[in-house]
C-alpha cells in the first residue's frame, strides 16, 4: 500500500492521550521495580546450573557491557554524553530485546585498583556500582569479570602511561607466576567484593544479580607448570572464598586450551570460552556466508570438561552485520551445553552511530536493527533449545525446532505459535495467528507490512490491545568496520513517518492508534488504522481493537519496561549521502539498471542519474525511483554500447541540488558544471573476460591465514610486475620452516562481480591466470570456492618466468577449502570440505555459486629444513568464456 493511500484512508479517532489519562502520566517512564534480579543458583552433580527455587535450569543471553572502563568510558567522553543515560538508555535496551545476562567486563585492574591491589574508589568504581544497580532492576543476571589485564588505554590513549593498576606495573605473562602480582590479584579481589554499593546498599559479594565470576580475562598459561597454574588458579579461588562469597568461580579455558588439565585439577567451579568465527578485525566489511563455520563448538565438548559448568564469556561474528549468524551461533552453544552467553560488546546508543567502542564489533538495538534482531531470536533459542541437542552440517541444520537461519536471504526467525520474530524480510507465516503474544522484526513479513528500516516491537496487552514500539531508521553511511573517530558517522538514525500494516486477528483491520511517547506525527496522533494499515514514526502506541482505552484498565509495565518507556536515538544532523551499488562491469545487450542509496533526513524531491561514456562529453539524464526505503534505481532501457563510462547522482531537496560523489551544489546539467573524479562503471560485450583478481584494487579486501594468535606467518606485499609494470600481488610461505606452517592462504570474495555478469555465466570455460614463481619449480593452488563451502581446486604450476597459463574449468577437482578470516580464539575451523552431497562423481564446479577465490602455496619439507623463498607473484586472474 502507497504513503499517499494510507493518508487518504486514515480516519482521525482522537486526542494525543489514551482515554482517562494525560499524556504527560503516560510517559513516566520509570523502570519498573518488580521481577527485579533476585534468584539464586546452585551446581547440581552432572554440572548443570539451575534455579534454587524450582530447580530449572539456568539459560542467560545478553552482552559484555564496558562503560565504566576503558574505551567505552572515553568514547562517552569524547561527545560529552551523560555516562549514567547512557546506563539507564542501554539498560532499558537489553529488556527491551528479552536479554537477561550481562557481563560485567571491569578493568579495575588498570584504573580501580593500586600497584599493590587496593582498591580505589573513583567514577569508574562509581559507575561500575550504579550499573549493577541498574541491571538488577531490569531482571539482568551478571558474570562479573574484574581483572582484564589488557591495556586498558587500547586503542585511542596509549600514549597515557599513568593508570594506577597494578596491571600497569606487571606484564601479563608474570600475573601467574610473580608472587607480588598474585598478591596484589588477591587482594583487589577481596576488596572489591568487600566493597558497598551505594545504589544498592550491597556488597559486592552478595549482590543476588551476580551469579558467576571469572576472576580474570584471558590470562596467559604456562604449561611447562603444571602444579604452577593450579597453584595460581586456586589462590584465585582462595581470595574469592576468603571473603565468604559462594557464587560460582570460572576460569577461561578458550584462549589457551592446553590449560584443561590444570583447570580440571583446581577448585574452580567451571569454565569459559570465547568464539569469534569470522576472525577479529578484517578493517573492512566482510562478504560472503560464514554459516559453515558454526555448524559447531567441538572444543566445548572435552570429556575433561563434561562434568564443569559451561559458560561463553564473549563472542560475535566480528565484521558482520548478518541476521543469521548470531541464532546459528546460539544454536552451536546450547549443543554443547553453553548456560549463559554473552556478545562482545555492546554500542552504547550515544555513540553506536559511529562505533566508537570496538571497531571490529558493532552491536546496538537502534543502529544495528537487524544484527540485533538476531540476537533477539539468539536469546530465545537459549530459552527454547534443549540443551546438548545438536542438528547436524550445514546446509541440513538451517532450521531447528521453531528455528531458520538464511545466508541467501540474510535472514534469522522464529516463527512459533506464541512469538514471532524476524531479522530479516520474509514469507514466513505463524502457524496460529490468533495465540501470538509477542511479535518484534526488522523487515516485513505476512504480520507486519513495513518499509521502514529501524527495529520494531508488538507486545500483546490483553484481547484487542497490543503496545506498539518503533525505533528509528538506522541507514549506513559508511563502513563500520573501518578505523573510528569520535568525528564520523557510521549509521544516521533518521526518525521518517512510513506506513505500517498489521495483520493480528484480535486486533482487526480498522483499530485505533495511541500514541504514548516518541517522534511527534506529522498527521493527526490519534489514528484509526484502514485495513491494518496507518502512518508511524519513532515510539510508542497502544493498539486497540474497540477504540482507545483507559489507561487504568492496561498493565503499568511490559516485561521490564514501563508502559510508555522509550528510549530514543539521540538527533544527528550531516549532509546527505549517496552510495552507489553498482557493479564495475556489465554486460552488452541486456537493459542496465543502475541502484543506489539516497540517505537525506526527509524525502527527496527528486534524484537524478547522470550517465555519459568517457570517450564523449553529453551526459544522459535518468531519473532515479525509490524502490523500497532508501534505495533508487534508474533503468537504462537499450543496451549500452561497449565502454567505460562514468556517472553522476544529483539530490534535489526543496530548490538545492547536491551532486555525488564530491557533494557540490551543481548538476551536470549546468552550464558551468565543473564536477570530477565521477563514478564509473564497463559495459562489456558477451565473451569479454571477467577480472576476478587485481591486485592493486583487491589487495585491501584478501584475507590471510592466521599462522598463530600473534598474527600472520606469511608473506604478502604488492609488487610491480617485472613484464609489464602492472602492479603484481606477491604471496609466499616464510623461509624458516615453522611445523604450523602447510599451508598460506588469500581469499578474496567474488561473488558480486560474477553476479554482475549473470547473464554470460553459462558460457564460462576457464580460468586465466597471469603469475610467476618466486623461484623454481614452485606451485600455486588456484581453488574456486562456492558459498555452500564446497570448493575445487587446480594446482598451478610455475617457475621465475611470467607465464600466462589457462585452467579450463573442468580441470578444478573437489578439494578442501580454507575458512578465511580464520576463527578466534585457537587455530581451528581451518578446512572446508565439499558441502553435504557435493563433490561426488560427476559433480563440477558451478560457476554462478561460486564466491570465493583462493591462492594457496604449500611445501613439505623435513623438519627443520631451511627453506628458500616459496611462492608466486600473480599479475591477474580472469574468467573466460565461449
Amino acid at each position: 500500500m502507497s504513503f499517499s493511500r494510507v493518508l487518504r484512508l486514515l480516519r482521525c479517532t482522537g486526542a494525543l492521550c489514551l482515554a482517562g489519562t494525560s499524556l504527560a502520566a503516560a510517559q513516566a517512564g520509570r523502570a519498573p521495580a518488580a521481577a527485579r534480579a533476585a534468584r539464586a543458583v546452585f551446581l547440581d552433580r552432572q554440572g548443570v546450573i539451575r534455579w534454587k527455587d524450582d530447580s530449572g535450569e539456568v539459560m542467560l543471553f545478553g552482552a559484555n557491557y564496558i562503560v565504566p572502563s576503558a574505551s567505552d568510558y572515553r568514547a562517552l567522553g569524547y561527545l560529552r554524553a551523560d555516562r549514567k543515560k547512557a546506563i539507564d538508555d542501554d539498560m532499558a535496551h537489553f529488556a527491551r530485546m528479552g536479554w537477561d545476562g550481562m557481563r560485567l567486563t571491569l578493568w579495575g585492574d588498570w584504573e580501580n585498583a593500586d600497584r599493590q591491589g587496593n582498591l580505589l574508589v573513583n567514577d569508574h568504581l562509581d559507575l561500575f556500582d550504579y550499573l549493577i544497580a541498574k541491571a538488577r532492576d531490569r531482571g539482568i543476571y551478571m558474570l562479573l569479570s574484574p581483572i582484564q589485564t589488557y591495556n586498558a588505554n587500547w586503542p585511542d590513549a596509549l600514549r597515557d602511561t599513568t593508570p594506577p593498576g597494578f596491571s600497569n606495573h606487571y606484564k601479563r605473562e608474570e600475573l601467574g607466576t610473580n608472587p607480588a602480582a598474585i598478591a596484589a590479584q588477591a587482594t583487589y579481589l577481596r576488596q572489591l567484593l568487600e566493597h558497598v554499593n551505594p545504589y544498592t546498599h550491597t556488597k559486592i559479594k552478595d549482590e543476588p544479580a551476580i551469579l558467576f565470576i571469572e576472576m580474570i580475562n584471558e590470562p596467559v598459561h604456562h604449561p611447562a607448570d603444571l602444579a604452577g597454574s593450579v597453584k595460581y588458579i586456586d589462590a584465585l579461588v582462595d581470595a574469592v572464598r576468603s571473603t565468604g562469597c559462594t557464587k560460582l568461580l570460572f576460569h577461561n579455558v578458550s584462549q589457551d586450551f592446553a590449560i584443561t588439565e590444570a583447570i580440571t585439577k583446581s577448585k574452580v567451579d567451571g569454565v569459559t570460552f570465547g568464539w569469534y568465527p569470522t576472525g577479529l578485525n578484517s578493517g573492512h566489511e566482510l562478504q560472503g556466508n560464514y554459516l559453515r563455520t558454526v555448524d559447531a563448538y567441538d572444543r566445548m565438548k572435552a570429556p575433561a570438561l563434561a562434568a564443569k559448568p559451561r559458560i561463553v564469556y564473549e563472542f560475535d561474528s566480528p565484521d558482520l552485520r548478518t541476521g543469521y549468524m548470531y541464532p546459528a551461533m546460539a544454536r552451536a552453544f546450547r549443543a554443547v551445553g553453553t548456560q549463559f552467553a554473552t556478545m562482545f560488546a555492546y554500542d552504547m546508543l550515544a555513540t553506536a552511530s559511529r562505533n566508537l567502542g570496538w571497531q571490529t564489533h558493532y552491536l546496538n538495538m537502534v543502529y544495528t536493527p537487524r544484527k540485533a534482531m538476531s540476537a533477539v531470536i539468539a536469546a530465545e533459542e537459549m530459552r527454547r533449545l534443549p540443551r546438548l541437542k545438536e542438528y547436524g552440517a550445514y546446509p541440513g541444520n538451517t532450521r531447528f525446532g521453531d528455528f531458520h537461519v538464511s545466508y541467501e536471504q540474510n535472514l534469522g526467525e522464529l516463527v512459533a505459535d506464541d512469538v514471532f520474530l524476524n531479522a530479516g524480510p520474509t514469507q514466513s507465516a505463524p502457524p496460529h495467528p490468533e495465540r501470538l503474544r509477542r511479535v518484534a522484526g526488522y523487515g516485513s513479513s505476512p504480520v507486519v507490512t513495513y518499509e521502514g528500516e529501524g527495529i520494531y516491537f508488538l507486545d500483546k496487552l490483553r484481547d484487542g490491545v497490543w503496545r506498539l514500539e518503533v525505533h528509528a531508521d538506522a541507514v549506513p553511511v559508511a563502513d563500520p568496520f573501518v578505523m573510528p573517530s569520535k568525528d564520523k558517522i557510521v549509521t544516521r538514525a533518521i526518525p521518517r513517518a512510513w506506513p505500517m500494516r498489521i495483520a493480528l486477528p484480535d486486533l482487526g483491520a480498522t483499530f485505533s492508534v495511541t500514541r504514548l511517547a516518541g517522534t511527534p506525527l506529522r498527521t493527526p496522533a490519534g489514528a484509526r488504522a484502514a485495513d491494518g494499515a496507518f502512518i508511524v514514526t519513532p515510539g510508542v502506541y497502544v493498539l486497540s481493537a474497540k477504540g482507545p482505552v483507559a489507561a487504568s484498565t492496561l498493565p503499568a509495565t511490559v516485561g521490564h519496561l514501563a508502559l510508555a518507556e522509550f528510549h530514543e536515538a539521540p538527533p544527528d544532523s550531516m549532509p546527505p549521502v549517496v552510495e552507489p551499488l553498482v557493479a564495475t562491469a556489465y554486460p552488452t545487450g541486456h537493459p542496465l539498471e543502475l541502484r543506489a542509496r539516497v540517505v537525506t533526513a526527509e524525502p527527496p524531491g527528486t534524484v537524478t542519474l547522470s550517465l555519459r561514456a568517457m570517450d564523449w562529453g553529453s551526459f544522459r539524464r535518468l531519473p532515479m525511483t525509490r524502490t523500497a526505503g532508501y534505495e533508487y534505481r534508474a533503468v537504462v532501457p537499450d543496451s549500452l554500447r561497449e565502454g567505460v563510462y562514468e556517472y553522476a547522482i544529483s539530490v534535489q531537496e526543496g530548490t538545492t541540488v547536491t551532486t555525488f560523489p564530491g557533494g557540490t551544489h551543481q548538476a551536470p546539467w549546468d552550464w558551468d558544471w565543473h564536477g570530477t573524479g565521477l563514478w564509473r562503471t564497463t559495459a562489456v560485450r558477451p565473451g569479454t573476460p571477467l577480472p576476478l583478481f587485481e591486485p592493486a584494487e583487491d589487495v585491501r579486501r584478501l584475507a590471510f591465514s592466521r599462522i598463530g594468535d600473534g598474527g600472520r606467518a606469511g608473506i604478502f606485499r604488492l609488487v610491480s610486475s617485472q613484464r609489464s609494470g602492472e602492479p603484481a600481488f606477491r604471496l609466499e610461505l616464510p623461509t624458516e620452516r615453522n611445523a604450523t606452517v602447510d599451508d598460506y592462504t588469500a581469499s578474496l570474495v567474488v561473488r558480486d562481480r560474477l553476479a554482475a555478469r549473470a547473464a554470460d555465466l553459462g558460457g564460462a570455460t576457464a580460468v586465466a591466470i597471469r603469475a610467476r614463481g618466486t623461484g623454481p619449480r614452485q606451485q600455486l593452488h588456484l581453488t574456486l570456492v562456492e558459498a555452500d563451502g564446497t570448493s575445487w581446486s587446480a594446482p598451478v604450476a610455475l617457475d621465475s618466468t611470467w607465464s600466462d597459463v589457462v585452467v579450463p574449468l573442468s580441470a578444478f577437482a573437489p578439494a578442501r577449502g580454507v575458512s578465511l578470516p580464520m576463527g578466534f580464539p585457537g587455530i581451528w575451523n581451518y578446512w572446508m570440505s565439499p558441502a553435504s552431497g557435493r563433490g561426488g562423481p560427476g559433480d563440477a564446479v558451478r560457476i554462478a555459486d561460486v564466491e570465493r577465490l583462493q591462492f594457496s602455496v604449500r611445501r613439505d619439507a623435513a623438519p627443520g629444513e631451511r627453506m628458500a623463498p616459496y611462492g608466486a607473484e600473480i599479475e591477474s586472474v580472469a574468467l573466460r568464456f565461449r
